[in-house]
C-alpha cells in the first residue's frame, strides 16, 4: 500500500519532531522518558529500513 513511502513518511515525522525540539521535552516528559522516546525513534527507523526494499518514491 505505501511501498516506497514508509521510510520517507517516517523521516518527515522525525523532521517534524526536530522542528518541535524548541520545546523543552526533557521537562515535559522527564529525562528518562525522553531518552526512551529517542531510542524508540532510532529502533523504528532501523526496522523500517529492513522492511523496505525499494527506493524512495518508487512503487516497484
Amino acid at each position: 500500500m505505501l511501498k516506497g513511502w514508509k521510510t520517507l513518511i517516517f523521516s518527515a515525522g522525525v523532521a517534524l519532531f526536530g522542528v518541535l525540539q524548541a520545546a523543552d521535552w526533557v521537562s515535559l516528559l522527564g529525562s528518562e522518558t525522553a531518552g526512551y522516546v529517542v531510542t524508540g525513534i532510532g529502533i523504528v527507523s532501523a526496522v523500517l529500513r529492513f522492511m523496505t526494499d525499494t527506493p524512495v518514491m518508487k512503487s516497484n
